[in-house]
C-alpha cells in the first residue's frame, strides 16, 4: 500500500509472500473512480448481444458429449492465486479472456486463518489492434457438467502496453463481467483501440463465488457440494469453500413467486397498510438472509460483503495483474506499462463514487435523504423538450407549452390511480393491471437515460392517454418466457442478494426502524419529489439486518473536511463527474465529495440524466482521455459562501439534447469534425444505448412491463 493512502480505506492487509516487485509498483495506487449507480443484468446481456448469441448452443461438441456454450464457461475455469486466462464469450468478441482470482474470505485475518475463500470472476477485452492471436483454446471450456474435467493449458494472451481499465457497474451488486460484455467495445472505441477493458464481479456478485444468495435452499445432508450432479450449479473447483451447496434453482422459483407478490402492495403512499406490509416484508427476507447465514457460518459471505472488502480485492486484482504482466512479458513489458500508466490504477468504477456521485456521508446512514433533490427538475426537464420538440413528441398538442404536456401528464397518472385499467393480452390471453405506480416506476427509470428514454416515454404516455391499451400488449412478458427462466443457470447468476448485503453491511451502525420512523422519514422526502415512494422502498432493504459485518465501519470525515480541514490525501487525485441535474446522485454530491479530497477535480457536463455518459459530449469524452492516459487533472472545485451550487470547477457541454430540439441535436446527428471524433461519438451512442437497457439501483423490480419494448414504442409513436 502507499503511505499517502487513509488507513480507513480498507482493512490491514494480512502478511503475505513479498510479490515480484516492478520498478513502478511503490507509486501506482490512484483511481479514476467514475459511479454509474446501475445493476446489470445478464438477461439484458442476451437481449442487448441480439442476433451475436443466435445458435450458440451448436458449438464444439467436448468429448463427453456436451456441447460447449460460449456464455457460460465459468464451471470450466478453476480458481487461482495467479492470473490465468482462458479463451471466453468468442462469439462477442474474439478478444474476451476470463479468469477466476482467489482472495481471502476476511481480509482482517492472516492467511492461515481464513474461514473460506472468494473467487473473484474477471473478463478481460484486449486491445483491437492487433488482434488476439487465434487458438484452439477455445473448445476446452466446458458445457454445464456435475464435475467439468478442467480445461488444458491455454497460451496466455500478448501482454498488454497499458494497464486495463476496472470497470464495475456498481448498484451496489452489479456485474462487472456483463457490463464488459455489453460495454467494453464501445468503450475502447472512446478510449482508443489499444486500451485494455477489465470487468468484475464483486464478491457476492454474479460469477464470483461464493454468491450472496439468501433465497438458496437447503439440500439434504450428504447432497451438498459432493452433489452437484443434481443440477450441475456449481460454479467450479473451490466453489464449496463458503459452505454447503444450497438449491439455488427452487430458491429462485421462491424469490420470482415473492416478487411478484410484494408488488401487488403498490406505492407505499396508498395506504398506511401497504407501509406496513412493504416493511414487515423486508424484515422477512432479511430474516431468511440470517437463517443462511447462520447455516453457512464463517464461509458466508454475506459477513464479508461491506466494500472495504471490495476495495481491498480490487487492490489484490492489480497485484495479480502486475505479477503476470511480470510472469508473461518479463521486466520489458513492466517497464512499457510504467511508461503508459505513469503510477495509476486506473478505475472507471459506477458505484463508489466519481460519475454519478454518492454522498458519502448519507450512504452509510438509514436514509440517503438528499438523493432526489434533482430528480423532479430532470422530470420537469421532459415536458420543456417535449413543448420545445412539437410534433416530435407523441404527448405534444397544438399550441403547447411546458405548463401543458405536464398538465397533460398529471391528469394522466390521476386518472390511472382513481381508476386503473384492466386489459387481456391479446396473445398470450391473461389480463393486464395497469396502475399510476407501475407507470411512475416507469417514468422514475427513463429519468436516468433522457436522450434515449424521452421520446419512448412520450409514446407510452400518449398511447395511454389515449386509451390504445393494447398496443403496450407487446410490452409485457409473454408466460413462456417466464416459465423457462429457472432453467437458466445465468439468470441463477444474476439474481442475487449482493445490493442488499453490500449496502446494510455499509451502514455505519444496524438499522431497525418503525414504521413511524419509515413514514417519517418519506413524508421529509416527498416534500423534495414526487418519486420518494419508489427510492424509499430500496433505503427499507436494510431495516432489521443484523448480521455481522466483520468490518469495522466508521463515519465519514466531519463535514469540516468540505471546508479545506483535514482533507483525504489520495497517491494520484481523483476525478469526479456529474451532470447538472441528475435523477439520484446530485451535482452537489459531486461537489461535496470532491472537495473532500487533496487535489481532485471536477467535471460537471451541462445536461441531465444519471452520469456523464447519458449525453454525447465530446469535451467530456477528451477530459476522460486526458486523465486515463496523461493524468491531466482538472483544477479542484471552489465554492463561495459555502453554498455547493456557487462556485467555480470545469464545466462541458452536451453535443445533444432530446429529440434534437432546441440549440441542440440528438446523438444520431452530432457534427464530427475528425473520423476520431466519430470513432467516439459513435462509442459513446453504444455506451448509452448499453446503459438505457439496464436496471437502476433495482428500481423496477417488477417485470409488468419489458423495457426493451416500451423504449420501442418511440418508433411507433
Amino acid at each position: 500500500m502507499d503511505k499517502k493512502d487513509p488507513v480507513h480505506a480498507w482493512p490491514p492487509r494480512p502478511p503475505q509472500p513479498a510479490p515480484r516487485a516492478g520498478p513502478w509498483r511503490r507509486a501506482r495506487v490512484a483511481a479514476l473512480l467514475v459511479a454509474i449507480a446501475v445493476l446489470a443484468s445478464l438477461t439484458d446481456v442476451r437481449r442487448f448481444l441480439g442476433s451475436r448469441l443466435r445458435g450458440i448452443e451448436d458449438g464444439p461438441t467436448l468429448g463427453n458429449g456436451t456441447v460447449y456454450d460460449p456464455m457460460d464457461p465459468w464451471n470450466s475455469i478453476t480458481p487461482s492465486t495467479d492470473l490465468v486466462w482462458h479463451r471466453c464469450y468468442t462469439d462477442v468478441h474474439p478478444n474476451f479472456r476470463c479468469a477466476r482470482l482467489t482472495v481471502p474470505m476476511d481480509w482482517t485475518r492472516p492467511a492461515a486463518a481464513q474461514p473460506a475463500k472468494v473467487h473473484i470472476a474477471l473478463t478481460l477485452l484486449l486491445p483491437s489492434h492487433p488482434a488476439a492471436p487465434s487458438d484452439n483454446a477455445s473448445s476446452s471450456a466446458h458445457g454445464r457438467t456435475a464435475n467439468p474435467p478442467p480445461p488444458p493449458p491455454q497460451p496466455q494472451p500478448p501482454v498488454p502496453s497499458k494497464q486495463p481499465l476496472l470497470i464495475n457497474p456498481g448498484g451496489p451488486g452489479g456485474s462487472g463481467v456483463a457490463l464488459a460484455l455489453m460495454m467494453a467495445p464501445a468503450l475502447q472505441k472512446v478510449l482508443g483501440p489499444d486500451q485494455p477493458i477489465l470487468g468484475f464481479d464483486p464478491r457476492g456478485v454474479g460469477f464470483t463465488t461464493p454468491r450472496a444468495d439468501c433465497w438458496a435452499v437447503p439440500v439434504p445432508p450428504g447432497e451438498g457440494c459432493a452433489g452437484a450432479a443434481r443440477g450441475g450449479w456449481a460454479g467450479g473447483e473451490g466453489d464449496c469453500d463458503g459452505g454447503e451447496d444450497d438449491d439455488e434453482a427452487a430458491g429462485l422459483l421462491h424469490r420470482m413467486q415473492w416478487n411478484g407478490m410484494i408488488t401487488v402492495f403498490g406505492s407505499m403512499n396508498e395506504s398506511e397498510a401497504t407501509l406496513r406490509y412493504m416493511e414487515a416484508g423486508q424484515r422477512g427476507v432479511n430474516g431468511l438472509c440470517r437463517a443462511r447465514d447462520a447455516r453457512l457460518g464463517q464461509g458466508s459471505v454475506l459477513r464479508f460483503a461491506a466494500t472495504r472488502f471490495v476495495a481491498r480485492d480490487m487492490v489484490a486484482i492489480l497485484d495479480a495483474w502486475e505479477e503476470w504482466v511480470e510472469r508473461e512479458g518479463g521486466i520489458g513489458a513492466v517497464v512499457r506499462a510504467d511508461q503508459e500508466l505513469k503510477g495509476k490504477l486506473v478505475y472507471w468504477g459506477f458505484s463508489v463514487m466519481l460519475d454519478g456521485v454518492v454522498d458519502a456521508e448519507f450512504y452509510e446512514t438509514p436514509v440517503w435523504k438528499e438523493s432526489l433533490v434533482d430528480a423532479d427538475k430532470v422530470l420537469g426537464e421532459f415536458f420543456r423538450f417535449c413543448a420545445e420538440a412539437g410534433t416530435r413528441c407523441a404527448l405534444y398538442r397544438e399550441g403547447d407549452a411546458a405548463a401543458d404536456v405536464q398538465r397533460r401528464f398529471e391528469d394522466l397518472l390521476e386518472r390511472l390511480k382513481t381508476k386503473p385499467v384492466t386489459f387481456i393480452h391479446p396473445t398470450h390471453s391473461y389480463p393486464i393491471l395497469l396502475r399510476s405506480y407501475l407507470v411512475r416506476s416507469i417514468v422514475f427509470r427513463i429519468l436516468y437515460t433522457p436522450m434515449q428514454g424521452f421520446p419512448a416515454l412520450a409514446s407510452l404516455l400518449n398511447f395511454i392517454y389515449e386509451q390504445q391499451y393494447e398496443v403496450l400488449a407487446g410490452a409485457s412478458p409473454d408466460a413462456e418466457q417466464l416459465c423457462s427462466l429457472t432453467a437458466d443457470p445465468r439468470l441463477l447468476r444474476d439474481l442475487t442478494d449482493a445490493q442488499r448485503a453490500v449496502m446494510c453491511s455499509d451502514k455505519t451502525f444496524p438499522v431497525n426502524a418503525t414504521v413511524a420512523d419509515i413514514r417519517e422519514a418519506f413524508e421529509a422526502m416527498a416534500e423534495t419529489s414526487q418519486f420518494a415512494d419508489i427510492w424509499i422502498g430500496l433505503m427499507m432493504q436494510c431495516n432489521g439486518w443484523d448480521i455481522s459485518t466483520h468490518s469495522d465501519n466508521k463515519p465519514w470525515p466531519s463535514s469540516a473536511a468540505a471546508a479545506g480541514k483535514e482533507k483525504i490525501e489520495t497517491a494520484f487525485p481523483l476525478l469526479f463527474l456529474s451532470n447538472t441535474y441528475d435523477p439520484v446522485t446530485p451535482l452537489r454530491a459531486a461537489v461535496k465529495m470532491a472537495l473532500k479530497f487533496k487535489g481532485a477535480g471536477l467535471l460537471e457536463l451541462q445536461s441531465l440524466g444519471h452520469c456523464t455518459i447519458s449525453s454525447v459530449s465530446r469535451c467530456v469524452v477528451r477530459k476522460v482521455r486526458e486523465y486515463v492516459h496523461a493524468g491531466k487533472v482538472p483544477p479542484p472545485p471552489t465554492v463561495r459562501d459555502g453554498q455547493l451550487l456557487t462556485g467555480d470547477w470545469t464545466r462541458c457541454v452536451a453535443d445533444e439534447v432530446p429529440w434534437g430540439a432546441g440549440n441542440g441535436t440528438h446523438a444520431e446527428g452530432v457534427v464530427a469534425e475528425t473520423a476520431e471524433d466519430r470513432e467516439m461519438v459513435e462509442g459513446w451512442r453504444e455506451v448509452q444505448r448499453v446503459m438505457g437497457k439496464m436496471n437502476r439501483w433495482g428500481v423496477g423490480e417488477q417485470r409488468e412491463l419489458d423495457m426493451d419494448a416500451v423504449m420501442a414504442l418511440a418508433k411507433q409513436g
